[in-house]
């Protein structure tokens, strides 16, 4: 029987690309390696487009030499580069070929020009009777995925940021998780198996503090990671690496940004 290969998540933003692989063995997950690459200057337009710099190359070259033969790589896509859309469904047996079929009619209703587009779908927020689209040109998409195809690097999921923070939420209860990533804060909420993201920028949400105000779902539970470090002492506790994975590494458990790649390498397969 072949063993199970890394899962891998990914998440660039302004300053670095950060790294996590995890690997699942009993019910419980394992840390295998973690990278920080820093970037000198940033590979975003300010439309959200990915420049394929030497520097990001050099580094996506490096990253594959460090690989196994088995692994899923996830990574962060921008925010800039979606359309978000809530559907309600007509019914909660919905399942199977019936739901495909509504949520494609859906669509098609509400984007034109949809031979140009790339979109998928989950249950959420409220699982039971909501479906959460998402849309992005198929060229942007196909275009992003081929700067790692181009080092041998094979895409399988591309996640926003912010949702990619739900796997480090307890689904059981009522939980947030604020996370500072350079210029924006990114957020995601686990309340009554309802969830819900977005981010913001800094300059316009200074503080933890500030960002939760600004959230109109409430949380009985608020997590934080970032630089600020008297944050978790206003109703917030400071979130450790180390809950979500098995393994003993304190080095690793206050850093904040690697955060959404954990979150990335954590996240399970669509399953509707």
């Amino acid at each position: 029987m072949f063993s199970q290969g890394w899962q891998i998540g990914l998440h660039i933003n302004t300053a670095q690309v950060s790294v996590v692989a995890v690997k699942g063995s009993q019910h419980k997950w394992s840390l295998q390696r973690w990278w920080v690459f820093p970037l000198n200057a940033p590979i975003f337009t300010s439309t959200g487009l990915l420049v394929n710099t030497q520097e990001f190359h050099s580094i996506l070259v490096n990253l594959r030499t460090h690989l196994p033969y088995r692994y899923s790589l996830r990574v962060s896509y921008p925010v800039q580069c979606v359309l978000l859309r809530t559907i309600s469904l007509p019914s909660t047996a919905l399942k199977g070929l019936p739901l495909e079929r509504f949520v494609q009619l859906s669509v098609e209703r509400l984007f034109s020009h949809l031979h140009e587009l790339t979109w998928d779908y989950c249950l959420g927020p409220d699982k039971s009777s909501e479906i959460s689209v998402t849309v992005t040109r198929s060229k942007v998409l196909n275009d992003y995925c081929a700067v790692f195809q181009d080092v041998g690097l094979a895409v399988d999921v591309v996640e926003l940021a912010s949702t990619a923070l739900y796997p480090l939420l307890d689904p059981s209860g009522s939980s947030a998780l604020i996370v500072e990533d350079r210029e924006i804060w990114l957020w995601a909420i686990c309340h009554n198996q309802h969830y819900h993201h977005g981010q913001c920028l800094k300059e316009d949400f200074p503080t933890p503090e500030s960002v939760i105000h600004s959230i109109t779902i409430h949380s009985e539970s608020y997590f934080y990671a970032g630089e600020q470090d008297d944050a978790y002492q206003k109703n917030m506790e400071s979130f450790s690496l180390l809950t979500s994975i098995g393994h003993s590494r304190s080095a690793i458990s206050s850093r904040h940004d690697l955060v959404v790649a954990l979150g990335l390498a954590l996240r399970k397969a669509d399953q509707l």
